[in-house]
């Protein structure tokens, strides 16, 4: 797959993990709040933090970042479909930045890492995380082995 679609694949794949496309239902089925952080906050990979290009950070709630947080800053007096709109289209760009930046080897010394080394830091078990599960969830929607390097998925 190129790289495009494997940043592409990797963000959906997180922000089903993280509960971005739940329904009312399978909230109550799965015995979590509805509507989800990662649906208030437009933030599909549910990111703790981030900051824009001039180093400023995003508004956050309850420690994750909030995309309509930043959409109302950015975009005031516009409709709330508008917002909604820019809100989403942020949350899923900055987590395709990220992905990338994983992909790469920032977050793990330079080197590209497995997908189980990447959630391993991405969702660390000090957050209450299961980082294995979650890798071989993530590999699983990938067609790949929680310890193949994810650059190695990218073949065009």
């Amino acid at each position: 797959m190129t790289r495009q679609e494997l940043l592409d694949r990797l963000a959906r794949a997180i922000a089903e993990n993280e509960g971005f496309f739940v329904t009312e239902a399978q909230a109550k089925a799965r015995k979590i709040c509805f509507p989800t952080r990662a649906q208030i906050n437009a933030n599909p990979g549910n990111l703790r933090a981030w900051r824009d290009a001039k180093g400023r950070p995003y508004s956050t709630s309850g420690g994750y970042a909030d995309f309509v947080a930043w959409a109302s800053e950015r975009f005031p007096g516009a409709a709330r479909e508008e917002m909604s709109r820019r809100a989403l289209e942020e949350g899923w760009r900055i987590l395709r930045v990220l992905a990338g930046q994983y992909i790469d080897g920032r977050y793990t010394g330079g080197k590209p890492p497995t997908v189980k080394e990447m959630f391993c830091t991405y969702a660390p078990t000090s957050d209450g995380n299961d980082p294995v599960g979650y890798a071989r969830f993530v590999a699983g929607r990938l067609g790949a082995q929680p310890d193949q390097r994810l650059v190695d998925l990218v073949t065009a």
